[in-house]
């Protein structure tokens, strides 16, 4: 009896002193300066606050999905989202954006999103119920397991295409409007994922030229979040839970 009691209260100071040891390095390392937390679990302050100018330059939508806001069940539903397209904190980085469909009839606004992730954004703004509709991709199908979750919120055509370029995919459009007779048409980009915004840019225009080839469709064009495969710099310029929005070829 007298050996276990011995061997309880060695076990029990190997405790204490362990537990203190640990008490006492936690106190002086300051973990929050030593290692740099994953984007998603960094502090947002003030990245969230739209800048006066902002709130007067365009509609600011809140987080339903945009066809809740703008969509028309009499009329052929194109859907757009732009991959790492954020709203940046410089309000001048956005009108030069947007300046790539100066020429074609739209409305352009501010949406708020929920989730700084692709497959958020598709989730809640390619859910549908209408038939026949078209998802298409221009990469790897495996990538975020597109298959089943693409299946799961309504299509029941897909198209997806090894390392196809944007030009390629809306050339794919063009013949799928022209040939077919979808109620609903959806594809996300992928050349603007880095942050990139000369890649941005270059898929902007084509979907404007895009626009201008289908003037008679009305398209919905969206970012799917700011940029955060870039550099921490980068994915700062941008507001955290902002996205742009042209609806082009809008005629009312």
């Amino acid at each position: 009896m007298k050996k276990r009691q011995i061997i309880n209260l060695a076990c029990f100071l190997i405790f204490t002193l362990s537990t203190a040891s640990l008490v006492y390095v936690m106190e002086k390392m300051d973990m929050s300066t030593t290692f740099e937390k994953p984007w998603h679990l960094q502090p947002s302050i003030h990245e969230d606050s739209l800048s006066q100018k902002y709130i007067e330059s365009y509609k600011t939508l809140n987080k339903c999905k945009l066809y809740w806001h703008f969509g028309d069940s009499s009329m052929v539903q194109v859907s757009f989202l732009v991959d790492s397209w954020g709203v940046p904190n410089d309000e001048n980085k956005l009108n030069e954006d947007f300046s790539a469909f100066k020429d074609v009839p739209h409305i352009l606004a501010i949406h708020h999103r929920l989730a700084n992730r692709t497959k958020h954004a598709e989730r809640t703004e390619f859910r549908n119920n209408f038939s026949p509709n078209i998802y298409l991709f221009g990469g790897d199908s495996v990538e975020y397991n597109r298959p089943e979750y693409i299946k799961e919120i309504g299509f029941a055509k897909t198209i997806f295409c090894q390392h196809c370029s944007d030009s390629i995919m809306l050339e794919k459009i063009d013949s799928i409007l022209v040939q077919d007779s979808f109620k609903f048409i959806a594809w996300t980009t992928q050349s603007s994922r880095t942050g990139d915004r000369d890649s941005l840019h270059h898929s902007l225009k084509l979907i404007a030229d895009f626009a201008k080839r289908h003037s008679k469709v009305r398209i919905t064009v969206q970012g799917t979040h700011r940029p955060i495969l870039g550099t921490p710099e980068t994915r700062r310029s941008y507001k955290a839970h902002w996205v742009p929005v042209a609806i082009l070829n809008n005629r009312k």
